[in-house]
């Protein structure tokens, strides 16, 4: 896959996770007290790992045609990591509710 084709594809997948991230923070505005903390917790952690995607994206982007397939697999990786974190997070706080 082309590197441009590459960035787009990622770049949505971690907007769509973003938009996740997003509903989840609304959710944690309207949560009883006692189920906000556990909101805030996952949000932290959600937070992270969607900062962590976006600097493997954007030294990706920065890298040079021929060292593009070196940082592939890391930002792979951390797209991965943060689907996951997204998916438990939601799962989690659906049977809290």
């Amino acid at each position: 896959m082309l590197k441009k084709a590459y960035l787009k594809k990622v770049e949505a997948r971690l907007e769509e996770w973003g938009d996740e991230i997003s509903k989840l923070g609304a959710e944690a505005e309207k949560a009883k007290t006692e189920i906000k903390g556990r909101y805030q917790e996952h949000l932290a952690v959600l937070r992270s790992k969607q900062a962590a995607a976006r600097t493997r994206i954007s030294e990706l982007r920065e890298t040079g045609a021929d060292n593009w397939g070196k940082l592939k697999a890391g930002v792979d990786e951390s797209i991965d990591d943060l689907k996951k974190a997204v998916d438990n997070a939601i799962s989690k706080l659906k049977k809290s509710a």
